[in-house]
């Protein structure tokens, strides 16, 4: 699955792995390249977008719509989504968690806990030259 299951380490799913997978090859440090990587996860649920990491102070306030927007060189653009720089497995799987926790659940006839949206977990990697200042 995406996710995978919360009762064992070897249920993990897709996202999980591949994180690991990234942030073991990041300590390795091969060619001299540093690596930044930056979080991102989008909620489509009844055809709006919602940033699932967005923090917001009180349990009313209304969270604002992503929307996408096209610039003018055909580039397109998320307003109101939130990106975060991680810098270890462990940041990065809990902004999965924290995502998933904020996620619209509502029940089914077929499951109690159907999560009835669409996401988008994004994971964005900037890689540099150490001897480089760009």
């Amino acid at each position: 699955t995406i996710t995978g299951g919360p009762e064992r380490y070897d249920d993990r799913g897709i996202i999980p792995r591949s994180l690991s997978y990234l942030f073991k090859n990041f300590k390795t440090g091969k060619l001299g390249i540093v690596y930044s990587c930056y979080i991102s996860y989008l909620e489509i649920y009844n055809q709006s977008g919602y940033d699932l990491l967005m923090e917001v102070d009180g349990k009313n306030e209304v969270v604002p719509k992503v929307t996408m927007l096209e610039d003018e060189m055909g580039n397109f653009h998320f307003k109101n989504l939130s990106m975060h720089a991680v810098s270890s497995e462990e940041d990065a799987l809990n902004l999965l968690f924290l995502g998933d926790t904020n996620r619209a659940i509502a029940s089914t006839e077929m499951n109690e806990n159907s999560t009835r949206s669409h996401c988008i977990f994004t994971i964005m990697l900037e890689g540099r030259r150490s001897d480089s200042d760009t």
